[in-house]
C-alpha cells in the first residue's frame, strides 16, 4: 500500500502591526511654494488626558517610561520621556528627512491634578489661582504699543491684538476673575533637530511650520481665535494668527485679490531678546550695555579655539595678503575702531571666510547669549556676492551656533515686494547646514540691532529679506512692555510670516527599544 504524505502548507507570518505617524513639510516665511525655508513638523497623537494623568502618577520614577516594542502609544505614561519617542528615533526621522530642521510635536497634557483642558477665559489656566493672568498688548507691530496701565491700555480697534506677546500678572487677595476677554491658549511641546541628527534649543522657522500645521488641522485642533503656546528647551514660544494691516491699507488689484483668498493667514510668533555683545567676543562693550554671566566663560573657550585652530586661519589670511597686494591694501581702507581691538578674529579674517574684501566688513556687532555671532557688511551686493568658507566660519563660531551676515537695504522680487529695511544671511556648519534659507532665530539679536541702528519705535515694524537661494521676508518689530505693579519689564521680538504646506505624509515605525 502507499503510504500517504502529508502535505505542509506554509503561510506567511501575520506581518507586525505597523505605526504611523503624519507629518507635512512647511514652506515658512514665504506664501510661495518651495520658497522660503522648509521644515517637516512630525505630530504625535493626542493622549488620553485623563488615564495619562493616572499613570503617570502612579510612576516611581521617569526612567521607568519608556515606549514598547511594538507599540505606538497614544499615552504619556508609556511614551519615551518627556512623552516623546527615543532621542535615537527622533535623530533618525530628521536624517531621513533631509531638512534644516525637523519639528516634533506633541499635545502637553494638564498640570497634575487637572483632568480637563483649560476653560475658554482662564488664560492657560492661571485664572484658578489668586494670581490673574491679562495680555494687554494691541497692535503692536505697527508701533501702536499702549504705555498706560489700564484694562484698556494698547488695544487699537483698526488691528487684531496680538496675544502672543507676553502676560501682565496682577495679585489679588479676594477671589480671582476670569478674563473673558483672554487668549484661550492650546499647549504643545516641541523640540528641533537637523538633518545631521543634533537638537537645537531654539528655531524660529521650524516653530512657524509646526504652528501652521496645526492650525491647518481646524478648530478641533486649535480653536478659532486660540494661541499656541510651544513649551521648549529655549522656554515658552507662543504663536497667533494676526491680522495683516499692511497689505489690508494697501490697494490692491484683482490679482492680489485672488491670492489673498488662497493663501493662508499671517502668524506671529513671540521670540526672545538678545542683542550681541563685542564683550561676548573679547571686544568692549558700549557704556550702558547689560553683561552676560556666561560671556567669560564663552570667551574663555574662543580663546583656547583661537589657539588650537587659529594658526591655519592665520596661515591662510598671511598667504592672500602676500599673494594679492590689493587685498592686503584694502584691508586698511577703513579701520577697525577701538571697541574691535580685543576680539579674537579681525575683520581681516571675516573677509577670507565671506570671500569679500576687508573693505566690505563695516563692523563686528559681536555675539548674544544663544551663540551666534554678528557682522555687517557694507552693502546688499557684497552680502549676496559673499561666498563663505566653512572651515574658517567654524573657527569664528566656534562654541556658538552660526555665523549672521548682514546688511542695510535690499529688495524683493514677487507679489510681496516689500520696501526691505536690511538683508541678511546665516551660516552654521558647526549645526551641519552650511547656509539657512530663513532663520527666525537670527532675529532674537537681529531684531534689538536694527531698531537701534534705524532708530525705529518701540513696535514699530521692520521688513528683513534673507537673501538665500530660496528667499524669504521676515517682519519683525522689538516690543517692550513696563511691568506693572512691580512686575518686571518684559522685551519681546516678535516675528511675523506667512506659511504654506507642501507634502504630506505618513512614517511607518514598527516600534522602538527602550531607551536607556
Amino acid at each position: 500500500s502507499s503510504q500517504v504524505r502529508p502535505r505542509f502548507y506554509w503561510w506567511p507570518c501575520p506581518p507586525r502591526a505597523m505605526a504611523t505617524l503624519p507629518y507635512v513639510t512647511v514652506d515658512a516665511f514665504t506664501d510661495v511654494k518651495f520658497r522660503g525655508n522648509p521644515a517637516a513638523v512630525v505630530i504625535f497623537p493626542k493622549e488620553n488626558t485623563v488615564d495619562a494623568l493616572r499613570l503617570r502618577a502612579s510612576q516611581k520614577s521617569r526612567e521607568q517610561v519608556v515606549w514598547s516594542k511594538g507599540l505606538m502609544p497614544a499615552r504619556t505614561a508609556l511614551a519615551g520621556k518627556d512623552g516623546f519617542p527615543p532621542d535615537s528615533f527622533l535623530a533618525d526621522v530628521a536624517r531621513e528627512m533631509q531638512l534644516s530642521e525637523t519639528a516634533f510635536v506633541k499635545c502637553r497634557p494638564p498640570p497634575r491634578g487637572r483632568s480637563q483642558p483649560y476653560a475658554e477665559g482662564e488664560a492657560g489656566g492661571v485664572g484658578l489661582s489668586k494670581k490673574t493672568t491679562r495680555v494687554s498688548f494691541g497692535g503692536v507691530m505697527n508701533g501702536d504699543v499702549g504705555g498706560s496701565d489700564d484694562d484698556g491700555a494698547g488695544e487699537d480697534d483698526g488691528v487684531a491684538a496680538s496675544p502672543a506677546l507676553s502676560f501682565v500678572s496682577s495679585t489679588s487677595s479676594s477671589k480671582p476673575k476670569i478674563d473673558r476677554d483672554a487668549p484661550v491658549y492650546v499647549e504643545y511641546d516641541l523640540r528641533w533637530f537637523t538633518k545631521t541628527g543634533q537638537e537645537v534649543d531654539l528655531c524660529g522657522h521650524a516653530s512657524l511650520a509646526a504652528a501652521h500645521a496645526l492650525y491647518e488641522l481646524g478648530p478641533g485642533v486649535v480653536p478659532d481665535g486660540a494661541v499656541v503656546r510651544f513649551h521648549t528647551k529655549g522656554g515658552l514660544l507662543p504663536v497667533s494668527r494676526v491680522k495683516d494691516k499692511q497689505k489690508d491699507d494697501d490697494p490692491v488689484d484683482e490679482n492680489e485679490k485672488k491670492k489673498k483668498k488662497t493663501r493662508g493667514p499671517l502668524l506671529e510668533l513671540a521670540l526672545p531678546c538678545s542683542a550681541p555683545r563685542l564683550g561676548a567676543l573679547g571686544g568692549a562693550d558700549e557704556a550702558g550695555f547689560a553683561s552676560d554671566d556666561s560671556d567669560e566663560e564663552f570667551f574663555e573657550t574662543k580663546k583656547a579655539a583661537a589657539g588650537a585652530a587659529g594658526a591655519g586661519a592665520a596661515e591662510r589670511a598671511k598667504e592672500s595678503k602676500e599673494s594679492n597686494h590689493d587685498d592686503a591694501k584694502d584691508s586698511t581702507i577703513n579701520d577697525p575702531p577701538p571697541n574691535e581691538a580685543g576680539c579674537f578674529f579681525t575683520r581681516d579674517d571675516l573677509a577670507l571666510a565671506l570671500g569679500v574684501k576687508a573693505r566690505h566688513v563695516e563692523s563686528i556687532i559681536g555675539r548674544n547669549s544663544i551663540g551666534d555671532v554678528f557682522v555687517s557688511l557694507t552693502s546688499v551686493v557684497s552680502l549676496t556676492l559673499a561666498t563663505p568658507d566653512s572651515g574658517l566660519i567654524r573657527f569664528i563660531t566656534k562654541g556658538g551656533r552660526g555665523l549672521v551676515v548682514t546688511a542695510k537695504g535690499g529688495s524683493v522680487l514677487g507679489d510681496d515686494s516689500l520696501p526691505v529695511d536690511f538683508s541678511l544671511r546665516f551660516f552654521a556648519p558647526n549645526l551641519g547646514i552650511d547656509e539657512d534659507h530663513v532663520t527666525g532665530s537670527a532675529f532674537v539679536g537681529l531684531g534689538p540691532y536694527w531698531q537701534t541702528r534705524l532708530k525705529k519705535k518701540n513696535g514699530e515694524e521692520m521688513v528683513a529679506h534673507q537673501c538665500g537661494k530660496r528667499g524669504g521676508v521676515v517682519r519683525v518689530a522689538v516690543v517692550k512692555k513696563k511691568g506693572i505693579r512691580g512686575a518686571l519689564d518684559e522685551t519681546k521680538v516678535m516675528t511675523r510670516g506667512f506659511a504654506v504646506s507642501v507634502l504630506k505624509g505618513e512614517i511607518l515605525c514598527d516600534g522602538f527599544d527602550a531607551e536607556e
